[in-house]
């Protein structure tokens, strides 16, 4: 929602908007979640965590013409569309 109201509030002024929801990513601080045991995160298996390349690599795509379609919007790592869209699958 906020990712909306910024883009409608200051998408004609040249500020582009999107926000992205990479998922859990296969990091250090991942696998000290996991050995802590502590929540469900913990619980993860570690190939389900999206590769750290993956938010990168999304990021950069965000900055490009071909996701304009997507401004006011939050890209969502585990839509297989968006995947395939970036270059991931």
């Amino acid at each position: 929602m906020l990712t909306r109201a910024l883009h409608l509030e200051e998408g004609d002024n040249g500020i582009r908007v999107l926000s992205l929801s990479p998922g859990t990513v296969a990091t250090e601080m991942q696998r000290k979640i996991k050995s802590s045991g502590i929540n469900p995160v913990s619980q993860i298996d570690w190939n389900d965590h999206v590769p750290a390349e993956w938010p990168a690599k999304t990021l950069l795509w965000m900055c490009s013409a071909d996701a304009d379609e997507f401004r006011g919007q939050e890209i969502a790592l585990r839509e297989d569309s968006i995947r395939r869209r970036v270059g991931l699958i």
